[in-house]
């Protein structure tokens, strides 16, 4: 069984492919169109997973620009294929490539859009299995939900939102998973900052939480690291207010994963602030770095991951609280056995393909009716 995963951001023609010198050309793409192991990660461990456990025979990456087809190839990452998108969403070398290879058994889109050439790759496989993640907490606002015949969801209770919308969807709630071998896991390195939260430097990322929970115990100079890439300017506006805290904050720019491990590593304590976010990962590789979590208990997605051996929920105004908790009982919590117990890559996987065969049923009685 063959899946094929499409961003469902616009075609990243963002640079012009004759300013790439032959010599360097390969690793010139990898870097202007993010072909990494950290994009739509959330996708692409679980369905490394499948394939590691048989489930999936064949895996590969789909991505439209303006330049000629190539293949681009990386360790432990499926291939990922660059298909020439003209100026009308034509996708002719595409459509030869499926007259050799045949329609790919699944195509799993990440994301909330329904692009042009989304839909003109649907078109060429009509007979795909459609699989849809938003990333984001209303999946029920997916654009074009209806052409999709499964919504992987994070919580129970956004099926009946997605069910309200779009009856015929069938809807499976999934756990996100992290490679805590080869990415995320324990290093012995001194503990330089109290607090970590990874997070990009948006509104929503509700930082200001962190902000004024650290500032209630100014008496304690905590200190805390901030990593992640800035969004419309959202870091000097961050930077201001820790500063008007008097807070001790390092703010780094968006890094690889292997920097990250290494700035958890180096704290007592991962946090979560965000309200409005589906389930984020960063919980997850707090967890597997062995480092307890504080989480707002008003975030909408995720907060299921937490267990007692892995930090606390808290609510807003008791976020301090939940920090001071964790930071006397730090002994008491083993976040890294929590994960591993729970939310272990082959536990995940097993859970993912019973639930699997269960929607596909549901979908196979829905279309013979």
């Amino acid at each position: 069984m063959k899946v094929v995963i499409i961003r469902s951001k616009r075609f990243s023609n963002n640079f012009d492919r004759d300013e790439i010198s032959q010599a360097h050309a390969k690793s010139a793409i990898r870097e202007k169109l993010r072909i990494n192991a950290k994009t739509s990660s959330s996708s692409k461990y679980i369905i490394l997973g499948l394939l590691k456990h048989k489930f999936f025979t064949e895996c590969e990456e789909w991505r439209f620009w303006d330049g000629d087809f190539q293949e681009v190839w990386q360790d432990r990452q499926m291939p990922v294929k660059l298909f020439p998108c003209d100026e009308d969403f034509q996708l002719l070398a595409l459509e030869k490539y499926l007259q050799k290879n045949g329609q790919p058994d699944i195509i799993w889109i990440e994301g909330t859009k329904f692009p042009e050439h989304i839909q003109r790759a649907f078109q060429l496989c009509p007979d795909s299995f459609k699989v849809i993640y938003s990333k984001d907490w209303r999946p029920w606002k997916v654009k074009g939900l209806g052409n999709y015949d499964l919504c992987l969801v994070d919580e129970d209770w956004e099926i009946q939102r997605v069910k309200d919308r779009y009856p015929t969807v069938q809807c499976l709630k999934w756990d996100k998973v992290v490679d805590y071998n080869n990415m995320h896991y324990p290093l012995k390195t001194e503990k330089k900052y109290d607090l970590c939260y990874i997070a990009h430097y948006r509104e929503r990322k509700n930082h200001a939480l962190l902000f004024r929970a650290m500032a209630k115990m100014n008496d304690r100079n905590l200190s805390c690291i901030c990593i992640g890439g800035s969004r419309k300017g959202h870091r000097g506006e961050l930077e201001e207010m820790a500063k008007s805290f008097d807070l001790n904050v390092h703010f780094t720019d968006e890094v690889p994963h292997e920097v990250i491990n290494f700035y958890i590593n180096q704290s007592r304590i991962g946090v979560m602030c965000s309200k409005y976010d589906a389930a984020p990962r960063a919980v997850l590789e707090y967890m597997a770095a062995n480092v307890p979590v504080v989480v707002n208990a008003e975030l909408l997605a995720g907060t299921r991951y937490v267990g007692p051996a892995a930090g606390v929920i808290k609510k807003p105004e008791e976020f301090h609280l939940g920090i001071l908790d964790v930071l006397t009982n730090y002994q008491n919590y083993s976040p890294r056995d929590h994960l591993i117990s729970n939310y272990s890559v082959e536990k995940v996987v097993k859970r993912f393909i019973d639930q699997w065969y269960l929607a596909r049923h549901a979908n196979l009685n829905l279309n013979s009716a």
